[in-house]
């Protein structure tokens, strides 16, 4: 996403710090800004405030903070799940760098949904001249998850309610979209508004349900053009739902769900070429832009598992 802002007049304050998180590490102040009687998320005057990577369950809030003659680029994440944050600034005007203006940050988890986590500082520019508009534009890119989870040995189960069967469209290394974060992924043959398990239990920490159509264009490939649901299972690693049909979600953020609980309905959104549900088990890469997908395997029957395989039919028993 790119961000574009001019200012003049500082407008307004920015909310109290919140706690620091210390398992998740930030991106450091530069030296002018490291000092203890120094707060730089807290220094002067909140000027602009956007809202970035918006779904239910939270959204990645960047403030630009005005300290005299100093621009101070602070973020915070409302997701509960961490976030790793791309991002780069460029198009100063009345501005210099005193502070890198590129960077990958992994953003602490707020304390639930819809609440923020601590403030970071990107970056400060100085402004030039005090008394006349400044102007930056950002680019960002965002993904879900802690970037050094790894999944637990854990016996997946079939999405779907019992009694129904459903073939695998594509499965890990698919030759239509199973490459690079979606290299584990699996897609099964669901009709529209087939019933969706939870695959393992785990916390809801965000959704899409206002999405409609589909296609196989590079625009179908933004998440705001499917419907999906993300959840945090307990080690870390996330597991990821998609395609969903419009307005199906069947959970809240925050809820805390069980294997073989109902989540949504299947459907035919986003980058599809057929009704399908698409499942794998993923975090963030350390970039920023990519995901890193983890094989799984499923419990087939009750005394087997195996990696799910492309063009078998699979019957749910539980």
């Amino acid at each position: 996403m790119r961000w574009l802002f001019v200012a003049g007049l500082a407008l307004g304050c920015g909310p109290p710090p919140e706690p620091a998180v210390p398992h998740y590490t930030a991106h450091s102040p530069t030296p002018e800004l490291a000092s203890a009687a120094y707060d730089p998320t807290q220094a002067g005057t909140a000027v602009h405030r956007v809202n970035d990577f918006v779904f239910d369950g939270g959204r990645v809030e960047i403030e630009i903070r005005r300290d005299r003659d100093r621009a101070i680029e602070v973020v915070r994440n409302y997701y509960a799940v961490p976030v790793v944050m791309k991002w780069s600034i460029d198009q100063l005007e009345n501005l210099s760098g005193i502070g890198p203006l590129s960077g990958v940050v992994v953003l602490p988890p707020g304390p639930r949904p819809n609440q923020p986590g601590p403030p970071l500082v990107l970056t400060s520019m100085r402004i030039l001249d005090p008394n006349q508009a400044f102007h930056r534009e950002m680019e960002t890119h965002h993904r879900w998850g802690d970037p050094s989870a790894r999944p637990e040995p854990y016996a997946y189960r079939l999405p779907f309610r019992a009694g129904k069967t459903f073939s695998v469209l594509q499965g890990f290394h698919g030759a239509f979209s199973h490459r690079g974060s979606n290299e584990h992924a699996v897609d099964f043959d669901c009709p529209v508004a087939t019933n969706i398990l939870a695959a393992r239990p785990g916390t809801i920490v965000a959704a899409n349900a206002g999405a409609q159509g589909a296609g196989t264009t590079p625009d179908f490939l933004d998440y705001r053009r499917t419907n999906f649901v993300i959840v945090q299972h307990d080690d870390g690693t996330l597991g990821e739902y998609m395609h969903l049909a419009p307005s199906s979600v069947r959970v809240s953020m925050g809820q805390r769900v069980e294997r073989g609980d109902e989540l949504a309905l299947s459907g035919n959104t986003g980058f599809s070429s057929t009704p399908h549900l698409h499942f794998q088990v993923i975090t963030a890469a350390d970039d920023g832009v990519n995901a890193v997908s983890f094989p799984f395997q499923f419990a087939v029957t009750a005394q087997r598992i195996e990696t799910p395989v492309q063009g078998r039919s699979y019957p749910s028993w539980e």
